[in-house]
């Protein structure tokens, strides 16, 4: 192995430590941040005129996170990438499974379906690559779980948001050094049935307790991404790493008990996270890989009634590349 190549699995060893206090998607996250043109390395290049996007793959990942009051979250997704136009443009498809379970019950169930175009319009590892992304995010669930004495759990409990969101979104990649990417998420179809509300007839103050934002009849306002990252990579490995910063445009509003419309207040606002991601590729033709991915936040908004708040988070993930031909040495 070369110093070049020695140095970078030594720096890629060092980020799959340090993440296991971090976040894989970026803290408030909604989905549209981890797929297509905005997902952290969305433009790794495998050999000389050999892109990832230009390959069928498919992926098994399992992300674990803390969320809002020590909650555990247990998180497995298979992801499918298929190229188009000869590698012009790709097609990502993502279908997660939640697991939670803290202080107030344990809940489970599919989570929320990603489906996202992306068009390649530049792609030059000399120069620039440029793409652009549209997509959508389909709830699975209307959000409405119930703890064991039926009683309406909070949104962090819950395995979707319960509404169907339109993405948008671009790149550019100057070389292999630097990427920036920019995202906007809106929800179109609002079915979010949750009832909870902070109050219980029992006198439960692990229940109503006020760190669990009311998310009854949630209507959630939409969110703009930006990422910077800086690369090191080569045919065989590499680290990523940057910031990725939201902004959720509104307050979000719930649904009183009258049927009057109430703003969250503190929802609205600015977050930021710090972002990693580490690689391998193995195999004659590198046909495998392992990465891992995490971040922290190290700014948040004041208010979080999606369930999205996560104290850390990290992923592991196994790709299989179909129809890889190039023989990297």
């Amino acid at each position: 192995m070369s110093i070049k190549h020695l140095t970078a699995f030594c720096l890629s060893v060092a980020l799959s430590v340090g993440a296991t206090t971090a976040s894989a998607q970026g803290d408030s996250d909604p989905g549209f941040a981890s797929i297509g043109a905005m997902r952290t390395a969305s433009s790794l290049v495998v050999s000389d005129d050999n892109y990832e996007n230009s390959r069928t793959h498919f992926s098994l990942g399992h992300t674990f996170a803390k969320g809002e009051r020590d909650i555990k979250l247990h998180m497995p997704q298979v992801e499918v990438r298929v190229p188009l136009m000869e590698g012009m443009g790709y097609i990502d498809v993502r279908v997660p499974f939640v697991a939670a379970s803290g202080d107030l019950g344990h809940g489970w169930g599919l989570g929320d379906l990603s489906l996202a175009y992306t068009h390649v319009f530049v792609q030059d590892p000399e120069w620039w690559t440029v793409q652009a992304t549209a997509g959508a995010l389909l709830s699975m669930t209307t959000a409405n779980r119930s703890d064991g004495n039926t009683r309406p759990l909070p949104m962090a409990y819950q395995s979707g948001l319960g509404s169907t969101d339109g993405i948008l979104g671009a790149s550019a990649m100057f070389k292999e050094y630097v990427s920036v990417a920019v995202g906007y998420q809106q929800p179109v179809f609002r079915y979010n049935q949750n009832d909870y509300y902070r109050s219980t007839y029992m006198n439960d103050p692990v229940y109503s307790n006020s760190e669990y934002e009311i998310s009854r009849k949630l209507y959630r306002n939409g969110d703009v991404m930006a990422r910077l990252e800086g690369h090191l990579v080569n045919n065989r490995l590499g680290i990523t790493g940057g910031a990725l910063a939201m902004y959720h445009l509104r307050n979000d509003l719930y649904e009183d008990r009258t049927g009057a419309w109430r703003e969250i207040d503190g929802s609205d606002g600015f977050t930021m996270s710090i972002v990693g991601n580490a690689f391998v590729r193995f195999g004659r033709y590198a046909d495998c890989k392992l990465d891992i991915t995490g971040s922290f936040p190290v700014i948040t908004r004041d208010a979080r009634p999606d369930g999205l708040q996560r104290q850390w988070t990290i992923m592991p993930r196994f790709t299989y590349f179909f129809n890889q031909r190039n023989l990297l040495f």
